[in-house]
C-alpha cells in the first residue's frame, strides 16, 4: 500500500512539475535611471548621498544660479527696450499714416485744381491772342481807312468850298466826319493795345498756372515718397513686434535653464553610484549619479525550453525571496523573450567546428510583482528569487 501511494505521489508531482513549471534561475531586475545635469555649472549644495531614498519634486542637487539668473535679468531688460519701441512704432506708424494718406489727397485735390486754373488760362489766353487781338487788329485797320476816306473827302471839298461850289455847312460836315473818323481810329489803335496787353497778361497767367501744376505734382510726388516711407514704418513695428517674440523666446529659455541649476527627482527611488560632490563642475549630460526606482521592479525567471510549453502571459506567479527567507510574492507573467539567453548574451556561442551537441536552453520571462505599499520587504534589483507559474488549478 505504501509503495503505490509512493508512485501515485510521483507521478502526480512529475505531472504538476510540467504543467506548473519553477526555476530558481531567477532575479529580480528593474530600471536604473542616469541623472545628469541640462545646463552646466559647479555644485553649490547637495542634498543626497548614496542609498537615499528620494520623493518626485524633493530637490537633490542644487547647481550655481548665479550666472543663469543674471541672463535671465538680461533677456528682461530686452524684452522691455523690445516691447517699449513696439509701443512706441504702434502709437506713430498709425499717425504717420494717416498724415501721409491726407496730405497726398491733398496733394492730389491740388495738382486738379492747378491742372483746371491751368486748363482755364490757356484758354483765355487762346482767345485773347486769337480771336480778340485778331478783331482788335481788323478794326484798326477798318478804322484807318475810313479816316483816310474821310481826309481825302475834306481834301477835295476844300477847294469847291473856296470856289463856293458848295456851301460852307457841307464842307464843315465833312470836316467833322474826318475828325468822328479819326477819333474812331485812335479808339480802335487803344482798344488793340488793351487788347495786346490782356494777351500779355493771360500769357503770363498761363505760365503762373504751368508753373502751379508742376508745384503742386512736385508736392504730390513728395506726399506719395512719404506715404511710401509710412509703409517702412509698418515694417519697422512688425519688426519690432517680431522683437519682441524673439526677447519673450530668448526669456523663456533663460528662465527655463535656470530652473535647470535645481535637480529634483522625477519619481520615488533609491539613490546609488553617486559620482558628485559639493564644487564639483558639471558639463551637460555628465553622469552623476542613478536613481533606481524601487516601485516598479520585475523579476526575470530563466525556465528551460521544455517548460514553457504552457506557459502564457497573464497567468499567476507565485514568487519566493531568497531575502527574505523564502517569503512570497504574487506576480503574473508579462512576456516570453524572442529567443534564449545564450543569444542576446554580448558575445553569442558559435559552433565553428559543425559539432552540436545538444543543451537544453533557457529562455527569460518577464514577471511582474505586486508589492504591498509600505511594506519593509522591498524587492531590489539583482535578488535571487524561486518563481513558479501556474498554469494550472491542480496542486499550486
Amino acid at each position: 500500500m505504501l509503495l503505490i501511494v509512493v508512485v501515485g505521489v510521483s507521478l502526480l508531482w512529475a505531472f504538476t512539475q510540467d504543467l506548473n513549471p519553477t526555476t530558481d534561475d531567477a532575479q529580480v531586475d528593474g530600471h536604473s535611471i542616469v541623472v545628469s545635469p541640462r545646463v552646466a555649472g559647479y555644485v553649490s549644495k547637495m542634498n543626497i548621498d548614496d542609498n537615499t531614498v528620494v520623493s518626485p519634486g524633493d530637490v537633490m542637487i542644487q547647481l550655481d544660479p548665479a550666472d543663469y539668473q543674471a541672463r535671465v535679468d538680461q533677456a528682461r531688460a530686452a524684452l522691455g527696450v523690445a516691447e517699449a519701441r513696439a509701443a512706441s512704432l504702434k502709437i506713430t506708424v498709425p499717425f504717420t499714416i494717416g498724415t501721409t494718406t491726407s496730405a497726398t489727397a491733398a496733394a492730389d485735390a491740388q495738382v486738379a485744381g492747378a491742372t483746371a486754373d491751368l486748363d482755364r488760362a490757356t484758354t483765355t489766353y487762346n482767345r485773347v491772342a486769337t480771336s480778340e487781338l485778331g478783331f482788335a487788329e481788323a478794326n484798326v485797320a477798318a478804322r484807318k481807312a475810313e479816316m483816310e476816306k474821310a481826309e481825302m473827302d475834306v481834301k477835295r471839298t476844300d477847294s469847291l468850298a473856296q470856289q463856293s461850289e458848295i456851301s460852307r455847312q457841307q464842307y464843315d460836315a465833312y470836316v467833322a466826319a474826318a475828325q468822328v473818323t479819326r477819333n474812331d481810329w485812335l479808339a480802335a489803335q487803344q482798344r488793340l493795345e488793351a487788347v495786346r496787353q490782356d494777351a500779355s497778361a493771360a500769357k503770363a497767367a498761363e505760365e503762373t498756372a504751368s508753373a502751379s501744376v508742376l508745384r503742386a505734382k512736385a508736392q504730390l510726388r513728395e506726399s506719395r515718397a512719404q506715404e511710401m516711407q509710412s509703409g517702412v514704418r509698418k515694417a519697422d513695428y512688425e519688426s519690432a513686434l517680431a522683437d519682441v517674440q524673439q526677447a519673450k523666446a530668448e526669456l523663456e529659455q533663460a528662465t527655463l535653464n535656470l530652473s535647470y541649476t535645481t535637480l529634483r527627482a522625477p519619481m520615488h527611488g533609491v539613490v546609488t553610484r553617486r559620482t558628485v560632490e559639493p564644487g564639483q563642475q558639471f558639463a551637460i549630460g555628465q553622469a552623476m549619479f542613478q536613481l533606481v526606482p524601487l516601485d516598479n521592479v520585475w523579476v526575470t525567471a530563466n525556465f528551460k525550453e521544455t517548460q514553457l510549453a504552457h506557459v502564457r502571459p497573464g497567468q499567476h506567479v507565485r514568487i519566493s525571496v531568497d531575502a527574505y527567507d523564502g517569503k512570497t510574492f504574487d506576480g503574473v507573467v508579462d512576456s516570453i523573450a524572442s529567443s534564449t539567453g545564450s543569444r542576446e548574451a554580448l558575445l553569442p556561442p558559435e559552433n565553428a567546428t559543425g559539432n552540436f551537441v545538444k543543451v537544453v536552453q533557457r529562455i527569460p520571462v518577464k514577471i511582474l510583482v505586486h508589492q504591498k505599499q509600505g511594506s519593509s520587504e522591498i524587492l531590489r534589483p539583482g535578488m535571487n528569487v524561486e518563481a513558479k507559474i501556474r498554469t494550472t488549478k491542480w496542486f499550486f
